[in-house]
């Protein structure tokens, strides 16, 4: 069991949803991040369908249901977001806190009976480790590809900025190519905008010059 999921398996209403945290805690491209997302979809499915008879599971997805009024989306604390997963298809609903039972909290997998909700602490184990090994992997194999990029002596254009991810584009290559670069220095950032090159020299990108279209269309 991997150390993040030792670290997040407590079952407390503070918990921050598992995909959230590890969404903001990891260096991940936009198809990354879309990627996680999805495969949380396709996951939970897959799960009930393995581990429930019924086909049915109740996953606490956030500490808050969203809503939305006067075209505005707004955030109710009062109820939880759970998704209620049932014959391969997913249904968000709200439950009111007042009525969940002190164990049952954020990441945690529950089920009806009697008109009440039970803890199924096996399967929220259970599950939290599947999320967690995707997450891992898909981060793995973002990483390697990332690496197959990054090439000494190389310089790259930076062509778009998504807060603190860079497109580049390989100015050395031929063909040149573009990726979204995770890994650009934090005190480069505010230098790295659109137009500049970087130079990746030792294991880091570092600044080159300012003249970066003028070298693609030039060369």
């Amino acid at each position: 069991m991997s150390e993040y999921l030792k670290g997040n398996l407590s079952f407390t209403k503070e918990e921050k949803p598992i995909i959230e945290e590890f969404l903001e805690c990891h260096n991940l491209t936009t198809a990354s991040k879309n990627s996680i997302i999805k495969k949380e979809r396709e996951i939970l499915i897959e799960f009930a369908n393995e581990n429930f008879t019924s086909n049915i599971i109740y996953f606490v997805k956030d500490n808050k249901k969203s809503k939305w009024k006067n075209n505005k989306k707004e955030l109710d604390d009062s109820k939880y977001a759970v998704l209620k997963i049932e014959d391969g298809k997913i249904e968000e609903i709200g439950i009111d806190k007042k009525d969940m039972p002190a164990n049952i909290g954020v990441n945690s997998v529950f089920s009806v009976e009697d008109s009440r909700y039970v803890l199924n602490k096996l399967a929220t184990e259970k599950l939290k480790e599947k999320l967690t090994n995707m997450t891992e992997e898909l981060e793995r194999k973002q990483n390697l590809a990332l690496e197959e990029h990054r090439k000494e002596g190389h310089l790259y254009l930076v062509t778009e900025e998504i807060g603190d991810n860079r497109f580049l584009w390989d100015l050395t290559d031929k063909p040149r190519s573009e990726f979204e670069e995770v890994s650009v220095p934090k005190e480069l950032l505010s230098q790295a905008t659109e137009g500049i090159v970087l130079k990746y020299t030792n294991g880091n990108y570092e600044y080159y010059s300012d003249d970066g279209f003028d070298k693609m269309y030039r060369e």
